[in-house]
């Protein structure tokens, strides 16, 4: 018979249910996605050692269990780095949970949090230049219902950078058009931000809100049954969009795209219009400003004009020293 101690189901529940919502306030996504990876290691659990998950104890939540279920994601499931870190990263917030709920076995979650993450290789992030985003945002049908939907979905997406879930998540009492055009939502970790509308955005909100009647407290961009859109339904909209625009900008059809390409294309737009990186990170509300330097290195343009102001040495014997500017843009890399 096993030995009692803490238990782990209930705390798994708890964890879940109430604690990263109302402790750490942390997004529906983030919640799923921790519930998918600790689910997909229960399964593990149960399949591959006969260990049922009500019966789970802390002596079956080891080290050396993550790291054959790490192993197992890759070799069996063929799972990517990035899925694997993904899912390493859940269980590490649930043993930083157990450790702070049941100090006897500290050391043991400790073992888990050593657990180092896998190193991946970072993708050139992908972005549409202005004249496809433009035939992308013309694209819609503006004599239709959907189609005018889509042309201000589409322009609140190309205009905040927002990711879906915070526009798909937007109320018509989270737009301000007067005085001046404003969108209020709410980012990753339930964090609030306002930005700005351009004044054709707002015009097209307007139009949108005022042509539909929707109420204050009703979604934004509702889907044909007045719900809220989904994600798929999102994506399911741009790709008519796309398809639409390839016949003014036929470059489309080589590019893979998604609603979070337009985020990126926000943020590169921004970057080649000179905008500070660091108001770039505010912008998209990115915790970290190292993740928005990734613009920098996707952005070709920005390294085509950095190669230009490196002027040849003319003396082989004289040290090159760069201007003030550039040595300041070149330590922000």
């Amino acid at each position: 018979m096993k030995k009692s101690g803490p238990d782990i189901p209930r705390h798994l529940q708890h964890f879940l249910g109430e604690h990263l919502v109302q402790d750490r306030g942390c997004s529906l996504n983030t919640v799923h996605s921790y519930r998918d990876a600790l689910c997909a290691f229960l399964t593990y659990l149960q399949h591959k050692k006969n260990l049922a998950p009500r019966a789970i104890t802390a002596s079956d939540f080891s080290a050396e269990n993550v790291v054959a279920f790490l192993s197992h994601l890759q070799r069996t499931k063929k799972c990517s780095d990035s899925t694997r870190n993904q899912r390493l990263s859940a269980i590490r917030a649930f043993a930083r949970y157990l450790r702070w709920k049941e100090p006897l076995i500290s050391s043991d979650m400790e073992s888990i949090l050593a657990i180092p993450s896998k190193r991946t290789s970072r993708q050139v992030l992908g972005f549409l230049d202005r004249d496809e985003m433009e035939a992308i945002l013309d694209a819609p049908d503006a004599n239709t219902w959907s189609g005018k939907r889509d042309r201000a979905l589409l322009a609140m997406m190309y205009n905040t950078g927002a990711r879906v879930s915070e526009v798909v998540s937007a109320i018509v009492s989270d737009v301000t058009l007067k005085p001046s055009g404003t969108f209020r939502f709410q980012g990753k970790g339930r964090k609030e931000r306002l930005l700005p509308l351009w004044k054709s955005t707002s015009k097209t909100l307007g139009q949108w809100i005022k042509g539909t009647g929707l109420r204050p407290s009703q979604p934004l961009f509702p889907n044909a049954r007045g719900a809220m859109m989904t994600r798929s339904g999102v994506e399911k909209r741009l790709k008519q969009a796309i398809i639409r625009a390839t016949s003014a900008r036929p470059s489309l059809v080589q590019k893979r795209i998604s609603p979070h390409t337009l985020r990126h294309t926000t943020a590169m737009h921004l970057l080649q219009s000179g905008v500070d990186i660091t108001l770039i990170a505010m912008w998209l509300g990115h915790e970290s400003i190292e993740t928005t330097h990734l613009y920098i290195t996707a952005n070709l343009e920005l390294k085509e004009a950095t190669l230009a102001a490196l002027q040849p040495v003319k003396n082989s014997s004289m040290r090159f020293q760069p201007d003030d500017e550039l040595l300041k843009f070149l330590k922000s890399l």
